[in-house]
Order: C-alpha cells, then sequence, then structure tokens
C-alpha cells in the first residue's frame, strides 16, 4: 500500500506543480522526539508483536506505549513471573531505538479480589491482591527499571463504575509508592483518563491526592480522547490543563491515546461514524499537529490493528481497526496503511529540533472554522514551517466531496524558498505563484482542505526524488 495521494489532483488544478516527496527516517536516523505510538493490548495477545513490530522501527516515533499485563506475566498466584514475552517487545524497541513507556496494568483473576484483564473488571481490591499487586509493580520496575524510566499507573479507570475517584487516588499513592521506592527517580504518570465524556473524574482524583500531600509522586496526566471532529478536543485539553495548573503546577499533560479507525466497526471508541482509511490518515494528521501545537506530547492508537477477545472482564469483542498496519484475523500484517505514511511524514520532520511548544493560532480569513500554526526550529529566529487546515467537520471519507478553497493567512515570516507540504501524500510542491512571499503583512489564496498542509522553507523539510 502507498500513501493516499486524493488531493495530489485538487493541488495540481491548484497551480502547485509536485517537485519532489518527503523523505522518512526511521527512529534511528531520530535524535528524539514527543512522539509516541501505542503497542497496546499485547499483555492480552489481541495483536502480535512478533508480526507488527518489525514496522516500528521505520515509522519513525521515538516512543512506544506498552501494557505490562500482571495476569499474563503472574497466571498462577505463586510469584513465579513470566517475563520472557515482555522482555523480547522491550528488548526489539529499544533495538529499533524506540524508548519504552510502561504501564501497569490490569488486574489478575487468580487472586480473589484481583480484577480481570480488562476495563470493566477495575483496580485490583482484596488485601491478598493488593500485596500480590504490590509485588509485581516492584519485580516489575526492578527488572527494566535499567531501561525504561517512565511508568503509567493503570488505564481509564472511570470506565469500571466501582473505581471512584477516591479509589484511583489511593491506588494511585500505593502504586507510585512502590515505583519510587524502587527506582527514586522514576516518571510517573497517572489516570490515563477519557476526558471528553468524564472530565470531572481525574480532577476529583487529583484533588484527592494533594490534599494528601502526595502530588510529587505524579508528573504527568494522560488524556484520552476519541471526538469525531479531532479539532473539537483541543479547547478541553487546554481547559484540563488549566484546572491542573491551578492545583499542582509542577503536572504536565500528556495526550497518552488518540487514533482513528480504518473502517466501520459496532464496538470501540468512533463507532457509528463511516471510516475508511483515507478519513483516518487525515484525522490522525489533524489530531498530531494540533497537539504538537498546544504543546502536548502524542501517543497515537495505534501501531497495528487489534482483534479483541471478550473474556475475564474484557469489554468487548471483534476487529478493532484503529491500527496504522492492517491485520488480517490471524494477526499476520497485510499491508501499510496510508495513515502508517502520514504518520512518517509528521515524525520524519517535527522531532526535537522543533520545540514542543504552545503556539498562537495565526490570524486568518476563511468561510469557515479553520486553524493555522507557525512553527520555529531551534536557533532560528523566525518560523521555517506554516501548517493549516480546515477545521469545521471531520475529514472527508469520499474523495468525490473532497475540495479546496482559498485561505488567507497573517504572515509570520517571508520565506526565501518556499515549498507546499501535503502531509497525507509526501509529495513536495512548487506553490502558487507568490504563495509565502506575498509580503510580511498576509498570504493570500493558498489552496486549503480537510487535511494539513503546509508551506516551509524547502532547506528544512527531508526530500527525496518524486
Amino acid at each position: 500500500m502507498q500513501p493516499n495521494n486524493d488531493l495530489v489532483p485538487l493541488l495540481i488544478k491548484n497551480n502547485c506543480t509536485p517537485l519532489a516527496r518527503l523523505r522518512t527516517r526511521s527512529a534511528r536516523e531520530i535524535s528524539d522526539s514527543p512522539w509516541s505510538i501505542g503497542c497496546e493490548v499485547l499483555d492480552r495477545d489481541y495483536a502480535d508483536f512478533s508480526q507488527s513490530g518489525p514496522h516500528l522501527g521505520a515509522l519513525g516515533a521515538k516512543h512506544v506505549r506498552l501494557q505490562c499485563g500482571w495476569a499474563k506475566c503472574e497466571p498462577s498466584p505463586t510469584g513465579d513471573y513470566h517475563w520472557g514475552w515482555l522482555d523480547d517487545i522491550v528488548d526489539a524497541c529499544l533495538a529499533a531505538s524506540v524508548q519504552p513507556w510502561l504501564q501497569t496494568s490490569y488486574g489478575n483473576p487468580a487472586y480473589p479480589g484481583g480484577g480481570g484483564i480488562g476495563l470493566s473488571e477495575g483496580i485490583p481490591t482484596s488485601p491478598e491482591a493488593l500485596a500480590a499487586w504490590d509485588r509485581w509493580v516492584r519485580a516489575l520496575v526492578m527488572r527494566y527499571g535499567d531501561r525504561v524510566n517512565t511508568w503509567e499507573v493503570w488505564n481509564e479507570p472511570e470506565n469500571c463504575p466501582r473505581t471512584t475517584p477516591a479509589d484511583y487516588a489511593t491506588f494511585f499513592i500505593r502504586t507510585a509508592k512502590v515505583i519510587r521506592d524502587a527506582q527514586p527517580n522514576a516518571h510517573v504518570v497517572g489516570f490515563a483518563t477519557y476526558i471528553l465524556e468524564k472530565k470531572t473524574y481525574a480532577l476529583d482524583g487529583l484533588r484527592i491526592i494533594v490534599d494528601a500531600g502526595a502530588a510529587d509522586l505524579l508528573n504527568e496526566i494522560s488524556i484520552h480522547s476519541y471526538p469525531h471532529n479531532p479539532d473539537d478536543l483541543i479547547d478541553l485539553a487546554d481547559e484540563f490543563a488549566r484546572a491542573v495548573a491551578h492545583m499542582a503546577p509542577h503536572i504536565k499533560i500528556r495526550q497518552g491515546e488518540c487514533g482513528a479507525p480504518s473502517a466501520c466497526v459496532p464496538i470501540m471508541a468512533l463507532s457509528g461514524h463511516f471510516w475508511n482509511e483515507r478519513k483516518q490518515a487525515a484525522w490522525n494528521l489533524r489530531s498530531l499537529l494540533v497537539h504538537h501545537a498546544h504543546g502536548y506530547p502524542m501517543s497515537l492508537y495505534q501501531l497495528s490493528d487489534m482483534y479483541y477477545e471478550k473474556r475475564a472482564g474484557a469489554l468487548h469483542e471483534g476487529w478493532n481497526p484503529k491500527g496504522l498496519l492492517c491485520l488480517r484475523p490471524d494477526k499476520t500484517v497485510a499491508y501499510r496503511k496510508p495513515s502508517y505514511f502520514a504518520a512518517q511524514h509528521v515524525y520524519s520532520l517535527l522531532d526535537n529540533t522543533w520545540p514542543l511548544r504552545r503556539l498562537e493560532p495565526l490570524e486568518r480569513q476563511y468561510p469557515t472554522r479553520s486553524t493555522a500554526f507557525a512553527w520555529t526550529r531551534k536557533n532560528d529566529t523566525s518560523p521555517t514551517l506554516v501548517s493549516w487546515w480546515r477545521a469545521d467537520a471531520p475529514p472527508e471519507p469520499v474523495p468525490g466531496n473532497l475540495k479546496i478553497d482559498p485561505i488567507q493567512i497573517k504572515a509570520p515570516a517571508i520565506l526565501r524558498d518556499p515549498v507546499l507540504v501535503d502531509f497525507v501524500s509526501g509529495i513536495v510542491f512548487t506553490p502558487p505563484a507568490g504563495a509565502g512571499r506575498d509580503s510580511a503583512d498576509s498570504w493570500s489564496k493558498l489552496p486549503c482542505a480537510d487535511s494539513p498542509l503546509a508551506l516551509a522553507e524547502k532547506n528544512v523539510l527531508p526530500l527525496r526524488e518524486l
């Protein structure tokens, strides 16, 4: 499979001439970046890392989110841990120059009151199970602490109705103390909360942690969000971040799980809408860029499709097509989706030479809601990359319905040798006459679509021939 090129003919009709392609870079070629890719659910065998893992390094993300699977590590209540499966995954990620961050989850039905392997069963509750949990977490950190420094405590606790904010706060404090005792400099992430539907859950829990004098145990709060229009989430994320800063200014926010499906399925987030591979690629791109522009590191969900099994407390059963890799039912990789290449284009460009910080939206004139941001590289004095897109609706899945309208943007700089980038296809164009050079006041008649386009100085882009 190749990148999606549906927008290319429309750009050519709008006086853009194909010039080159973005040259993608593997994780090994990138020093560092804020980008993570999700490789969750491996603890429940909903995907097979031996099949999807070989595609990880080439993607270009520098971090990977993994779930450590207490029940898979300790299938019998003996304290005899089976680390082999997780060793193989962690070692393969590091060999690809991708740094894991590890989530302590889920429960363990081998212990009474130990919970199940999915969201609906909640955290461990019995004294016996909690003591066993502590032992496993300590053993986990001791085993991987020489290679891993970031640990996330549980996943979406609000999705179990029995787990109150107070329950999670107490559980977080307990777990974080075990982690910090084993690794004093550990970076601890909490809540992994689904803010769009239950935004007060984490704030209520955080208040309890703060009041207990335990806020220093928490470095970051991870948020999850799945709006149909990816631009609808960012204002809520900013509101949440302000509320967190009011209680505990040192705690940062990261987007820990966010991604679109490539097909219509009856289960999981964003079901109930029409999806295809082009819409997935455009949705993911808008999410990636708007999070970066607001200063939030982001983990894209996820590397491969998943096949869920409803057992031991799992909520769902069936195909979850949110992966960048299309999986067959036997969990072998069929092909790389257009969303894989789209993410590659962002990861290969926006590495740590482009600081992750909050950007102010550029002034613009457009008939409907839109967004535009300017990025400046480290040590540069003016922006060399400006990206914009239509933000009034979700991306369009039907190529025949795609359209390009002119947008006018208040210019943040005059570019000496501007080129136009289509992040979906990865094709770089000679832009319409004057674009980027008009004046220091405004750029007019730029093509605007439902997926991100950009003007950039040609010499800041990694390029290859068409």
